[in-house]
C-alpha cells in the first residue's frame, strides 16, 4: 500500500485510454441520451467488479493460466463485439431527440448488460487484474483487506471518469443531430466495435 498513489495514476491512465468500453458508453449516450450512457457505464463497473472478485478469490490466475478457459472468454467477448458492431452497423438511422419512444421499447436493463459484457468477457481485464493487483501488495497480514481496498478503486475511478464522460456526450450531442452525422457516426461506431472484436479474436496471450 506505500505506493497506492502510483496504483490511482496508472488506473486512471488506463481509464482515459480509449476502448471497446469507452465506444460502447460513446454510442449508446449519443443515441440513446444520458440516462442510458449512466446504465452502460454501470454495467461496465459492474463488470470491473467481477474481475475483481475472481481476481481477489484467485480464480483469475486459474484462468488466465489456462488456455481453454481463456480462448473461451476471448472468442466469446469478441463475438459479442462483432454483433454489438453488426447490429449497429445496420440499426435504423435516427435523429438523437427523437429517441424517447425507442428507449421504451427497449429493455432498460439491456444496456447495463451491454457495458457489463462488454467488460467481462474482455480477457486482458483479467489478465490486468491478476498481475496488476498483485504488485501493490506488501507479502504480510491483511492482504485480503488490501486486495478489497485496490480492488474498489479501479470501480470508483471509472465511474468518476464515465460519469463525467457520460454528462459531455450528452451536453454535444444536441450539436450533432443531423442525419449525414448520425449515418456517419452509426457507419464508423459498427466498424470501430467490428475492428475491436477481430482484434480482440487474434489477439495472442
Amino acid at each position: 500500500m506505500d505506493h497506492y498513489y502510483l496504483f490511482v495514476i496508472t488506473t486512471l491512465l488506463i481509464s482515459l485510454t480509449p476502448g471497446a468500453d469507452t465506444v460502447l458508453v460513446t454510442k449508446n449516450t449519443l443515441v440513446q441520451g444520458k440516462e442510458v450512457g449512466f446504465k452502460t457505464a454501470g454495467g461496465i463497473c459492474a463488470g470491473i467488479t467481477v474481475h475483481i472478485a475472481i481476481a481477489v478469490l484467485g480464480l483469475s490466475a486459474i484462468i488466465a493460466k489456462s488456455v481453454l478457459l481463456f480462448a473461451i472468454i476471448k472468442y466469446a467477448g469478441a463475438a459479442f463485439l462483432i454483433l454489438m458492431g453488426i447490429f449497429t452497423l445496420f440499426s435504423k438511422k435516427r435523429n438523437f431527440t427523437s429517441d424517447a419512444t425507442t428507449s421504451e421499447k427497449t429493455p432498460k436493463g439491456s444496456f447495463f448488460l451491454q457495458g457489463m459484457f462488454s467488460n467481462v468477457l474482455n480477457p486482458k481485464a483479467i489478465i490486468f487484474f491478476v498481475s496488476f493487483l498483485p504488485q501493490f501488495i506488501v507479502p504480510g497480514e491483511h492482504n485480503l483487506l488490501k486486495m478489497m481496498i485496490i480492488g474498489i478503486t479501479p470501480v470508483l475511478i471509472t465511474f468518476i471518469w464515465l460519469f463525467f464522460y457520460v454528462n459531455l456526450i450528452n451536453y454535444i450531442r444536441e450539436w450533432f443531430n443531423k442525419p449525414s452525422f448520425l449515418a456517419a457516426f452509426q457507419r464508423l461506431t459498427g466498424l470501430m466495435l467490428i475492428t475491436l472484436g477481430m482484434k480482440l479474436a487474434f489477439a495472442k496471450r
